[in-house]
């Protein structure tokens, strides 16, 4: 089970909060292959030398992949899954923490050994390992499956993750998770939801830009729905999202400042330059994958290990 994962993490101007980041990945020890890191163009240089508090177990299998122009998370992601090597890749954005190694070598051992599974999600904890109070994989204490993961703090198979074809770049960042997660549990892999506090997120707000997020959040209902639905629901599902996300926008003043209108007007501006690519992109899902998808948003069935 020795140097099975690769850890891959985007950074552009979190720099204090990804070098704790990769400080706590020290405590994988030998389960750790490589540490991918994307350099995303950051408007302010990284000082010299800025990983020198990073244990050398980490340091040394740390490669940091520069790009020039500032990229969003499906790309980036997809760039360092290209030259990852290990068999498992451990998502983390920049201001995780991994708390202790015990769940993800569990979470190591279940992908290793079920051929089922492709992927494991963790719950978003406080570094205290208190359930972080937004919304989780799961809302449970036990092993289950579930609809999908969150990329501060999730673990897929390698094999399983260039079969399906990585992130949906299209989407750009928002539902990313889910998207892959539906095209995941259509190819007959599972996510599997682990109770255990191994990683922490506390977002940080440095460097988020909340405006955009609502847009994306709004606009990418609409790609998934053009990606994978199948004709017959996506006419009679396309307009009332239309309408769900103008109230979305109009009732989220916190990220909006309450100018929702010009949010609005961009989210379709750019569904509208996206469609022929979001057409020539679309795979509908079996109706059999959207219902179950659907059901564990409010169902958690156990999972008991082959």
């Amino acid at each position: 089970m020795s140097r099975e994962i690769s850890a891959l993490i985007i950074c552009g101007d979190r720099l204090d909060e990804v070098t704790r980041c990769l400080e706590s990945l020290g405590k994988l020890g030998d389960l750790l292959h490589e540490v991918l890191l994307l350099k995303n163009a950051p408007k302010h240089p990284w000082r010299d030398n800025c990983f020198e508090s990073v244990p050398s177990r980490v340091s040394n299998r740390l490669h940091i992949i520069s790009s020039e122009e500032q990229v969003f998370p499906t790309t980036g992601r997809n760039r360092l899954a290209a030259q990852a090597t290990g068999s498992v890749y451990l998502f983390l954005d920049d201001d995780s923490l991994v708390l202790e190694r015990a769940g993800i070598e569990k979470g190591l051992r279940i992908l290793q050994g079920d051929p089922k599974i492709g992927s494991i999600a963790f719950p978003q904890s406080t570094e205290a390992g208190e359930l972080a109070p937004f919304a989780q994989p799961a809302p449970v204490e036990h092993e289950c499956f579930t609809c999908g993961f969150m990329t501060c703090a999730a673990m897929t198979r390698a094999d399983v993750y260039h079969q399906i074809g990585g992130f949906q770049e299209l989407l750009q960042m928002a539902h990313e998770e889910n998207e892959f997660c539906k095209r995941q549990w259509d190819a007959g892999f599972a996510v599997l939801y682990l109770p255990e506090r191994s990683i922490c997120h506390n977002p940080s707000p440095n460097a988020r830009n909340s405006r955009q997020r609502a847009m994306l959040n709004a606009r990418n209902i609409w790609y998934q729905a053009v990606l994978h639905e199948p004709l017959w629901l996506l006419t009679v599902t396309l307009l009332p999202r239309l309408i769900q996300a103008a109230r979305y926008l109009r009732g989220s003043r916190e990220w909006t400042g309450g100018n929702w209108g010009s949010l609005y007007l961009q989210a379709l501006k750019n569904f509208i330059a996206d469609l022929p690519a979001l057409l020539r992109e679309r795979t509908p899902l079996a109706a059999a994958t959207m219902l179950r998808w659907q059901q564990m948003k409010k169902k958690y069935p156990r999972y008991v290990a082959a």
